[in-house]
Formats: C-alpha cells, structure tokens, sequence
C-alpha cells in the first residue's frame, strides 16, 4: 500500500487517499471486479488510474464522450502519465496505426467509445493489446433506467467474454438501486464488491426560493463581492445577460458556455480558479475539469431537467468541507418555462426518422459512410434549409447522441473563404495601390496556391499576424475588395461539432432506436415530474428529496434547508 501512496504523492500531489479510495484500489488491484458509486468530485478516476501505472500492460477504459477522453488524456500526459485514445478521424489516423501506436508506445491507459466495440475488426485488434484492466466511466449509461442511457454500452459485455480473466471497475456519481443492479448484469460483471458512499453532503444547505428579482436575490445572497460562486443558466444568452446584469451591480463576474473557443473556455476557468474572477454564470457545459475547493454558493436561474443534473452541478461547491449552499430560484412561470423547455418540443418517430435522413443528405454522407468523420455545421443554417423548427431538431441532435450515432457538440467558429475573381493583370494593377488592400491581395497571391480558380479557406488571425494589420481592420478590407469586384469572400460560422460513429445506412441505423422513442419520452417526462416537485413543494425536506430519489431513504429532516418542515424544526 506504501508504493500506492507514494504514486498518489508523486502524480496526484496529494498526502492522502480521499474517503474509500485506498479500499477501492486494493480491491481492484486484487483481480476482482468492483462497481464504484462516488459523488461528483469523490476522485473516482484515481480508483483505476493509479492501478494502471503499476500494472505491467494498459488498462482499457470506455467512455461515452470523445471530449470527456480528451480532456482525461490531455490531464494524464500532463502528469506524466502515458495515456492514448482510439482517435475517430480514421481517415487521418488509420485504426490500424492506432493500434500500432498502443501495442508499441508504452502507454498506461487507452481510451475508447462504446460504439467501437460494436465492431468485429475492433475487438478481434483489441485481443492483441497487453490488457490489464478494464475501466467503464460513466457506467450508469449502461442502464436503460439511468439518466443517459446509451445503447452501445451494451457491448461492453463482449469485452468479459473476450477478456475473461481481466478485472473490471465500473464507475458512476449517480445511481438509483435498479441502476446498479442493472450495471453489474449488463456488464457481465462477475459478482462485483459494491463501494458506495452516500449521496449525502452533510456540508450542503439545500434551498429554494421564490424572489421577485432573481438577480438581485443573488447580490444580496453574497456575503461579499469576492465570495466564489457559480451561477447556473439553461441558455448561452441567459448566461451573457445575467453577467451584463451583475456587472451593473458591481460584481467580478464572467460567463461560460459551449459557444466559446477551447482557448478562450481555458482562460476563463483559469481566471476564476486563480480568483481572478469570482463568480462564473455559466450552462451545463461548465462540468469537466471543475474541481476548485472554495466555492461557497451555487445558484441555479432556472430549474435543471433533472434531480441527476441538479445533484450533479450542486456537486461542485463546498468540496473544501465547510458550510455551503445549494440555491435553486424559482417563481410560478418556471412550470410553464420546464415544459416549453424540456417536453413541449421532444421529437416522435416520424421528426427523428425525418431529421435523420435530412441530416445525412445535408453533410453529403454517402450510404455505408460517415463513420469516423468529424462534421462541421451550422443549426440556424441547417434548419432554415428544411423549415425545421431549431428547439425540435435541437432535441434530436440529443436523441441522436445519446443513441450513440453521433457525438454532438456545440461550439463556436468562423472560418473565412477567399478567391480571386479578378485577372493576375487585374490584380497587379491593383497592388500598385500601395495600401492594406494591395498588401492583401499580394499576400493571396505569394502565399496561397490556386486562389485564382478555386475558393480556399484563409486564417485571418494568420493575415493579422504577418501583414501588422488588425483582425477587424482585414475583414473590412476583404468586404471593400469584394466590391471592386477583385476578390469574392465568404464567412462560414459553425456552431455544431458532429462526431460520427456509425455508418450510414438509414433503415438499419433507425429501426432499432426508434423503438425507443416512446420510453425516451417517458423518461424524460418522469424526471422533469420529479425536478418539478422538488422545486415547488415547499414541505418535504430538500436534502430527503434528493436521497430518496437515489434510494436512500432518511426519516429525520435536515433542520438545514428551506423545506417548511426543516425550518420549524430548527426553530424548536
């Protein structure tokens, strides 16, 4: 156990294991197969990562994001710790390269999607790879009861049939009892040790309140202007308004959503990490890599779609163990808000059957193909194209991800085409010019091949950084040339980020998840029930509400939240 400790020290700078981790380890490290059920920031991925390094060979690990994998790729080589992923762009990096690069290249921990080990190919390469150990993140995605059910888990279980001898570690921060259950059997899990630790966080006040002005609640909720907070919202402009709304206010604020670039999404959190920035008003993108100790306040604008959301995103504050809130904001409209939000625009078969093939025929898939490709494209564009309505086909985008035939990502970028429409003689009459317009157009000329005949993709900060030009002052110029009829210009903005992961082949693709439309829905339904009547029932105990709907039943109340029950108890 020393030799563990001493890695903990040297790659995790930490003295000490965090609760049931030690127990977890040696288990794990025992050959026996184990399900974990820790709460978000409970250290969950030290569980199979630390066993890793010690282990001769690579442990496995599947997991249902190809963001997700990078992010934890990207920490581990940080660290010093070789890890790799299954890369989806096949056409850049073939798979068998791939495998080539993990057989050979020493790496401790290999990541993958569960949609590769739908493939025979896959699995057949995957038995010639030294594996040690198999790690399943997000394991409660296996579960058709979960909240992010996902077909393709379902093919976990060949691994066990392929590996027999090879340890498992299923890991998940929420888990209702028919969810663990059903992880250990759809796994094929042989009799696995359950550690679980309650879901309860003793440190965490739970309440609701009903403001009239929401954002002044939140200014006058902080004990001071340097309290660090986050501030939930459902939408990328509630996030940019309640920022516009704060400042007024005097508060040192920031937003955060998916729209951002990677670059721009780092420096942000690591202002706010660093206290640079005390409160961050952000979506549920604002999820990985969130593990900042002192945050004493989290408030949700808007009620989340479901207890797992809500317990999850309440998960990020009071880590340090000391008193903090949990603060969900409501007012009467909010019913009326959830069902227009989450349930009045949910797809049937015949929008998601629709959708489907639209989109194929949209992004020019061929059948048989698409599957490794990464698909950029713009939501606004996309539906003005079908006259589909943007929060239905939002929504299938979702259905569509969860499926597991995509993966979708909402982004932000701008690309810019350019070409030359005029002559070279042209051209050069224009160069004589001797302004930023003339450094432009010989710039195009020296620099980019075939700018005459063709459209081609130019880097604007690129043109900024060589011609000492400013980015706005270039895209100015590129409209002034467009209309001396010297260049033709377009600006392409990208706003979904579509990783493919199955071939194209529409009735195949489509039969068998649409036979689930109708659970989905239901579902769906159930948990934003459950979310509702957390929200508005002014007498159940908040903290009791959320450990029974994991199953963990409590018959004392908390005397600690906003409940009517738990307020009159602490009074007496």
């Amino acid at each position: 156990m020393k030799k563990n400790l001493d890695l903990l020290k040297k790659y995790w700078q930490n003295g000490e294991f965090r609760p049931m981790q030690k127990e977890i380890i040696e288990y794990y490290q025992s050959g026996k197969d184990v399900i974990v059920l820790l709460p978000t920031g409970g250290g969950k991925s030290i569980c199979y990562q630390l066993p890793a390094i010690i282990q001769e060979g690579l442990t496995l690990v599947i997991s249902p994001l190809i963001s997700l994998m990078q992010d934890q790729v990207n920490q581990l080589n940080e660290r010093g710790i070789k890890a790799m992923f299954f890369d989806n762009n096949t056409l850049k990096n073939p798979l068998d390269h791939q495998f080539d690069n993990a057989k050979y290249g020493n790496f401790k921990l290999v990541y993958s999607t569960p949609e590769r080990l739908l493939n025979e190919s896959f699995l057949n390469q995957i038995k010639s790879l030294k594996i040690h150990g198999i790690a399943i993140d997000e394991a409660h995605c296996v579960s058709e009861w979960g909240h992010d059910f996902r077909p393709a888990f379902k093919a976990i279980k060949n691994l066990k049939q392929l590996l027999p001898g090879v340890p498992m570690i299923a890991l998940t921060a929420t888990a209702t009892k028919e969810v663990l259950r059903s992880i250990s059997f759809d796994l094929g899990m042989k009799t696995p040790k359950v550690f679980k630790s309650s879901f309860e966080r003793k440190n965490i006040q739970y309440q609701v309140f009903s403001p009239k002005d929401k954002i002044d609640f939140i200014k006058k909720s902080l004990k001071n202007n340097r309290e660090s907070c986050i501030i939930y919202c459902n939408s990328r402009k509630e996030t940019e308004y309640t920022v516009m709304k704060l400042k007024n206010l005097g508060l040192n604020c920031d937003y955060f959503h998916g729209g951002l670039n990677n670059e721009i999404k780092k420096q942000k959190l690591a202002e706010w990490k660093s206290e640079k920035t005390h409160i961050i008003v952000a979506t549920s993108a604002f999820g990985m890599g969130i593990d900042k100790e002192n945050v004493r306040k989290v408030f949700h604008i808007m009620i989340p779609e479901s207890i797992e959301s809500y317990y999850q995103e309440t998960g990020r504050v009071g880590r340090d163990g000391k008193l903090s809130s949990a603060i969900l904001l409501v007012n009467p409209n909010d019913k009326n808000r959830m069902y227009n939000l989450y349930l009045k625009n949910l797809p049937n078969k015949n929008d998601l059957e629709n959708f489907f093939k639209k989109l194929s025929n949209y992004l020019q898939i061929p059948y048989g193909e698409g599957q490794g490709m990464l698909f950029k494209l713009n939501l606004k564009d996309f539906c003005n194209t079908y006259k589909f309505k943007p929060k239905k086909i939002f929504n299938c985008f979702k259905f569509f991800d969860r499926e597991g035939i995509f993966e979708f990502q909402q982004i932000y970028q701008s690309q810019t085409f350019i070409m030359l429409t005029c002559s070279q003689k042209q051209a050069l009459q224009r160069i004589q010019r001797n302004d930023d317009g003339a450094l432009i157009i010989q710039f195009l000329m020296r620099n980019i091949e075939d700018v005459f005949r063709n459209k081609k993709k130019i880097n604007v900060d690129q043109f900024s950084h060589f011609l000492d030009i400013n980015t706005e002052k270039i895209r100015k110029h590129l409209k002034l040339l467009e209309k001396q009829n010297i260049i033709k210009f377009e600006q392409v903005n990208t706003d979904i980020n579509l990783y493919w992961k199955v071939p194209r082949e529409d009735q195949f693709t489509l039969n068998s998840l649409l036979k689930r439309v109708e659970e989905y829905t239901h579902q769906k339904k159930n948990k934003v029930k459950k979310m509702t009547e957390y929200a508005f029932d002014l007498k159940k105990c908040k903290r009791n509400s959320i450990l029974n709907y994991f199953g963990e039943l409590k018959e004392n109340v908390c005397q600690n939240c906003s409940a009517n029950s738990c307020i009159q108890n602490s009074k007496s």
